[in-house]
């Protein structure tokens, strides 16, 4: 299965650090539970080939959106993500500006907030679902989703605050069991849009080299922000392995780049960085 590898690793394999000191680290086995959970949250809005999850991630990408990422390729759905979206890439601010994360800006103007909106350009045609951090909910640019999946950044956050035009994720995906009912594989499909058009990743054969063969990858993979396009298959296959991965979301380069070199050699540096 796509989470054996993954499931079996003890001891912490995902270190998030977010804007002030937020901070959580996931071993293996519970990062697969919550990819579990996620399969079933969306299960329920019909998971498989026809569902398409559009993840801009406009404040750089969340250990949550990673989360919903894995579940909806793993359980056979597709996954758009947002080229150059997020702050830290665009340079256009700090996440930690977000309403969610205490901002001076209202949570129901996602335009006025540090990271700035959502670029329809990027925005999938035909029939989608988005997930979004709080505070971007009501974007124009997603209007037009079936649903939209709004998650509350702090690490800790057992609800979303929102009305009930919208799904409460940190709420609702705690209802779902660890365990899946359907078998896991790599069978979705990725791609990143941008203004210049959509991308397909071609992420599964990465993902699968060593994933199952009880080869864990070594080396710390740490990536500030969201990783760019072509890292994205690198990315996948060192998690799955059950590899050590650093990610930072809104965060100082210099505070997930000392948070790596305590915990080992680095191998690797994804997403965005100061040169």
């Amino acid at each position: 299965m796509a989470l054996t590898r993954l499931s079996r690793t003890g001891g912490p394999v995902l270190f998030w650090r977010g804007p002030d000191y937020d901070s959580l680290d996931l071993t293996g086995p519970v990062i697969a539970n919550w990819v579990h959970k996620g399969v079933g949250l969306f299960g329920d809005y019909e998971l498989g080939p026809d569902f398409t999850l559009f993840v801009p991630s406009p404040s750089g990408l969340h250990w949550r959106e990673l989360v919903a990422v894995l579940s909806v390729l793993l359980g056979g759905g597709r996954v758009i993500l947002a080229r150059g979206g997020d702050a830290t890439d665009s340079g256009t601010g700090s996440a930690a500006d977000s309403p969610a994360n205490g901002g001076d800006s209202p949570a129901s103007d996602p335009q006025s907030s540090g990271a700035g909106g959502i670029d329809p350009a990027t925005v999938p045609d035909g029939d989608f679902h988005a997930f979004v951090p709080l505070g971007f909910e009501t974007d124009p640019a997603i209007a037009s989703a079936e649903e939209i999946f709004v998650f509350n950044p702090p690490a800790l956050a057992l609800s979303t605050p929102v009305d009930a035009d919208f799904i409460d994720v940190n709420s609702a995906i705690r209802a779902y069991p660890d365990v899946a009912s359907r078998r896991l594989v790599r069978s979705g499909t990725l791609a990143v849009a941008g203004a210049d058009g959509t991308r397909e990743i071609p992420w599964a054969e990465a993902a699968a080299s060593d994933a199952d063969t009880g080869t864990r990858p070594t080396g710390i993979l740490v990536s500030h922000s969201t990783p760019r396009p072509d890292e994205w298959p690198e990315f996948l296959h060192h998690l799955l392995g059950g590899g050590e991965t650093v990610l930072g979301t809104g965060v100082e380069v210099a505070h997930i780049t000392d948070l790596a070199r305590t915990l080992g050699d680095v191998r690797g540096r994804l997403g965005s960085w100061t040169k």
